[in-house]
């Protein structure tokens, strides 16, 4: 008796569960005003699920977000959305983003459940744009425009699609090459694989479990002088809490291997930034050359490891000790070279969107290589 109890509890947690998640999932697609998911209804051992809403009144609405670095100064993003485009809960955005180095104008397109396959529901999205970004020595202007299928479920996503790049690299006139990086022009043409798997207990504030991620593009050689690679990246996290004390490790590698004619430098592996070295600005380093120095060349190899311990210090604010390590190499699969290692500190102020983060990093070997970063959002 009291097992059927437990198993008719446990049942009744699993309904409630996966109807929370049917209402994120429908309020996610920001198509409507009102939901009413009504299961209080039985026919002999089925549930029968109707589901009734309202279309939203109000389709447009806007995002902003902001960032900073000591290096690189403020960056300033913003997106327009309209919401439930020709109905069927499509949507339409024009986004930008804007910093000293960086400059992103993007429109992008969304269909949810373009097709399905059996029981899997299949997303269309695609993205016409163009972006500045100034590398150390040298300049990208990037023409894009790309499409993909995509998968998601509360744990796993898949995108498989196809890019187009026009991509110029010139160099500064007014910079002391110690490397100098390849200029001119380059199209490319090439299919991509992305895929993650999200095994945290949350998303924005995780305390326990693990997240895996990888990438996978291939360059055409769709003529005699076309830029042909094969690049790929894999990233895994693992988060575990002892108490108020959480520990968080987040590894990166990949690797270029170019198959055809030199590609553009800005495909290579850079580092630096809050999502990478602390202690160096967003990808201001170049392959690394000793503990303490690094050119302006991007690495056919990369990697890094940063670890990271968070602690409450009062109330909604912790603090955080954190060290990033960083290999980046000339050859494609070479894993064996310098490493530029930084240690840090930093503040956190937990808010339901993500933590609001300051972290200071310094080169461990060279303190006056140092930077602020300022960020909205988990690293781990």
């Amino acid at each position: 008796s009291t097992h059927c109890i437990s198993s008719a509890a446990s049942d009744v947690y699993k309904r409630q569960e996966k109807i929370q998640k049917s209402y994120d999932a429908l309020y996610g697609l920001d198509a409507f005003d009102a939901l009413a998911v009504n299961y209080d209804r039985k026919l002999y051992n089925v549930v029968p699920i109707n589901i009734v809403g309202s279309e939203v009144t109000k389709p447009w609405y806007f995002k902003g977000g902001a960032g900073y670095e000591s290096s690189t100064g403020i960056q300033l993003s913003a997106e327009v959305i309209r919401t439930n485009f020709k109905g069927n809960a499509k949507q339409l955005g024009l986004s930008f983003l804007y910093s000293k180095i960086e400059q992103v104008a993007e429109i992008n397109y969304f269909v949810p459940a373009l097709f399905s396959i059996s029981d899997f529901f299949i997303d269309m999205r695609s993205e016409i744009g163009y972006s500045n970004f100034d590398y150390t020595g040298f300049v990208e202007k990037k023409g894009y425009a790309q499409a993909f299928l995509a998968y998601a479920n509360e744990r796993m996503s898949v995108d498989a699609g196809f890019s187009v790049e026009n991509i110029d690299i010139a160099l500064f006139d007014d910079y002391k090459f110690i490397q100098e990086a390849d200029s001119g022009n380059f199209l490319l043409a090439y299919p991509f694989l992305r895929f993650s798997y999200d095994g945290r207990d949350s998303k924005t504030n995780p305390k326990y479990g693990y997240y895996i991620a990888g990438m996978i593009e291939y360059a055409l050689p769709y003529d005699v002088g076309a830029s042909a690679y094969l690049k790929y990246g894999l990233e895994g996290r693992a988060i575990y809490s002892f108490g108020d004390l959480t520990l968080a490790a987040v590894a990166k590698a990949g690797s270029v291997d170019q198959i055809q004619n030199e590609i553009p430098e800005s495909k290579l592996f850079f580092a630096g930034g809050a999502y990478s070295n602390r202690a160096y600005g967003y990808k201001r380093v170049g392959v690394i050359l000793s503990p303490t120095s690094y050119g302006i060349e991007g690495g056919s190899t990369g990697a890094n490891l940063s670890v990271e311990a968070n602690y409450p210090i009062w109330e909604k604010f912790y603090g955080a000790v954190f060290t990033d390590n960083t290999l980046l190499t000339n050859e494609s699969y070479d894993f064996n070279g310098d490493i530029l290692s930084s240690a840090g500190a930093g503040v956190r102020y937990i808010t339901p969107i993500g933590p609001i983060k300051i972290d200071f990093g310094m080169n461990v070997r060279d303190t006056s290589q140092h930077a602020i970063h300022f960020q909205i959002g988990q690293s781990f």
